[in-house]
């Protein structure tokens, strides 16, 4: 698997210094391996695409779902749940190509879909959670509130990394807070 982490981070340099795009050809030149060597590990340029969207969101998964206390209030939990994945976001080198340039690719957007799905069912649990301890209320709409909260957090984060200069990560999620305090009828 080590000549496939190769031919993997060949293909994520041309993508972060391209335009979100590559050519077998050009991953094997890069990884210093012959084309059908590319194509026997990942199949095809979909299937090596796919695999460095699905390792980046791995990674962002394993970011945002890291232990935090469970013994602090759920308001303090989320809010460092939601700094460190505006952190991540900022600062992993493939977030821009992955969530800008390569966004609207099918490749993209099929691994997107599924994987915002996923978080959609997440935040669902995580308020719901909210709700079962009494740090959120009951009036409040999990289903509703975990997928609002979802959108509104991805698409304020892209909109950020996208701003030149960006803003402070802190300062995002500050804002970002807000708006999630205000969803969940919660102190902010």
């Amino acid at each position: 698997m080590l000549r496939a982490a190769k031919i993997l981070a060949a293909a994520e340099m041309i993508l972060r210094e391209g335009d979100g795009e590559l050519e077998m050809g050009q991953v094997a030149e890069q990884a210093g391996v012959s084309v059908g060597l590319a194509y026997h590990y990942f199949g095809s340029k979909s299937g090596m695409l796919g695999a460095i969207i699905d390792a980046f969101y791995d990674r962002y998964n394993h970011v945002v779902n890291q232990y935090i206390d469970p013994d602090i209030t759920w308001r303090v939990r989320e809010k460092r749940r939601l700094m460190a994945a505006a952190e991540f976001l900022y600062n992993d080198p493939m977030a821009p190509v992955i969530l800008g340039k390569m966004a609207q690719t099918n490749q993209v957007a099929a691994v997107e879909s599924a994987r915002h799905e996923e978080m959609i069912e997440m935040a669902i649990r995580n308020i719901r959670s909210g709700i079962k301890r009494g740090d959120i209320g009951t009036h409040i709409d999990p289903t509703l509130a975990g997928a609002a909260i979802t959108g509104a957090i991805r698409s304020g984060i892209m909109h950020a990394m996208g701003m030149r200069p960006r803003p402070d990560p802190a300062k995002l999620t500050h804002q970002i807070w807000g708006m999630i305090a205000g969803a969940l009828d919660i102190e902010r």
